[in-house]
């Protein structure tokens, strides 16, 4: 199989002079595992460990901070060695390819639950 994924992203920005747009289409991606995890999970302000334990190799991600206040921060490792790769803002989403197997999520003041789906590579 090829192509099952079908990812659609557009952003446009307009502030003052600052005028950008893009529109890449849609993308259209290979998904070679046959598993896949999600829900939602309350995120306190300890890093902890997102449960994902029915995807062995992670592949792309989806990401939702359901709070209307908090953000929250997703990363890899837990306590002293937490380290951020992406911030989402109250009612923020993303898409990303993981590069970890272990993703790893905070919350800033108070707990926020997050919304994910994560697709075996």
């Amino acid at each position: 199989m090829a192509q099952e994924i079908s990812i659609s992203v557009k952003m446009s920005v307009s502030k003052g002079y600052l005028v950008q747009k893009s529109d890449p289409g849609t993308i259209l991606v290979d998904m070679s595992g046959t598993t896949a995890i999600g829900g939602a999970q309350d995120i306190g302000t300890t890093a902890e460990a997102l449960s994902i334990t029915d995807v062995s190799t992670a592949g792309w991600a989806y990401f939702r901070n359901t709070d209307t206040t908090n953000y929250v921060e997703i990363g890899t490792g837990t306590a002293g060695s937490f380290v951020v790769f992406g911030k989402l803002k109250a009612g923020e989403a993303c898409l990303i390819r993981l590069g970890t197997n272990a993703p790893t999520a905070r919350a800033n003041t108070s707990a926020v639950k997050l919304q994910f789906y994560i697709l075996a590579d």
